[in-house]
Order: C-alpha cells, then sequence, then structure tokens
C-alpha cells in the first residue's frame, strides 16, 4: 500500500495542479503565484515524507527542469507563470514526471498554435511574421523579443502544460496494467 502511495501520490498530484493551472489561465490569463509557488514548497514536503533524500532530489531535478524554460520567458515566447508551473509540476511529480509532461507539452503547444494560426482570421500572416523573425533572429544571431503582430489573440499555454501532464498520468497508467 505504501508503495502505491509513494509511487502514484506526486504524479497524481503534479497532474492536477497543472490542471488547475491551465483553467486558471483560461479563465483569468495569469496563472498565479499562489499555486504555483504553494505547490513548489508542497512537492518538496511531500517529496521529502515519501523519498527521503532521494525524494528531494528528484524535486529539485523537477524545479531546476522547469526553469530551463526560463530564456523562453527571456525572449517573449512564454509568460513567467507558464515557467513557474512547469516548475510546480517538476517539483511536485518528480524530475521523470516533469520531463515528460515538457515534451509533451512542447508537442501539444506546438501542434495546438499552428492549428490556431491557420484558424484565426490573419492566420498566414501571423504565421508569416512568426518565420521571418525566426530567420532573422537565425541570420543575424540576435535575440529579441517576440511582438505579435495581433495584440489581441491570446494563447493559453497552461493548457498545453495540463494537456501534457495528464497525457503522461494516463501513459503511466497504462503502462502498469
Amino acid at each position: 500500500m505504501w508503495e502505491m502511495v509513494r509511487n502514484w501520490l506526486p504524479p497524481t498530484t503534479a497532474m492536477i495542479i497543472a490542471c488547475m493551472g491551465g483553467y486558471t489561465d483560461i479563465t483569468s490569463r495569469k496563472i498565479p503565484n499562489a499555486l504555483t509557488l504553494d505547490a513548489i514548497s508542497f512537492g518538496l514536503w511531500m517529496n521529502l515524507l515519501l523519498g527521503g533524500l532521494r525524494g528531494v532530489a528528484s524535486w529539485a531535478g523537477g524545479m531546476i527542469l522547469g526553469f530551463a524554460f526560463f530564456p523562453l520567458y527571456i525572449i517573449g515566447a512564454l509568460k513567467a507563470g507558464d515557467v513557474k508551473l512547469y516548475m510546480a509540476v517538476g517539483a511536485v511529480g518528480g524530475w521523470r514526471f516533469g520531463l515528460y509532461t515538457m515534451v509533451l507539452s512542447v508537442l501539444f503547444g506546438g501542434v495546438t498554435a499552428f492549428l490556431l494560426m491557420l484558424v484565426r482570421k490573419d492566420g498566414r500572416r501571423a504565421l508569416r511574421s512568426l518565420w521571418n523573425y525566426l530567420v532573422n533572429m537565425f541570420l543575424t544571431r540576435t535575440f529579441s523579443m517576440y511582438q505579435p503582430q495581433e495584440k489581441s489573440a491570446y494563447f493559453s499555454y497552461g493548457c498545453c502544460i495540463s494537456a501534457g501532464a495528464v497525457a503522461v498520468l494516463l501513459w503511466m497508467i497504462v503502462q502498469n496494467m
């Protein structure tokens, strides 16, 4: 029984936190610090109680992986709440759950953003603008914040993070059947 709690409580809790972050991102366009920072400290204590020093190492690894997205915040590709949500998911679920969530959420985010660009009114123009930005950044080797042409176009990346966390947890369940 204890082994089951130790194996499933962190990833399940991390998935719930990711879904809460995705929900608040859609409803208020913000992922609150009260959710992410409390989740990070909760993750430390939960992983310490469940796994001892190994749990703390997993917590730290998850935090570091989440912080790896900070450069995307610097160039304007992500918001600070998205980076903190990545850190919270990694801190609570551990480094492995955080890594898989990050990979899947980037894939979900890329596909979703591309589809939204095709569907929205000025999607082709926005896609061309993004392409020109990336080519210019590559050729000149200068980094600057991306400024989208349409200010009204909002993309809730927190939902992609929550979708990635749900997919990882479902994958874990299927693997253990």
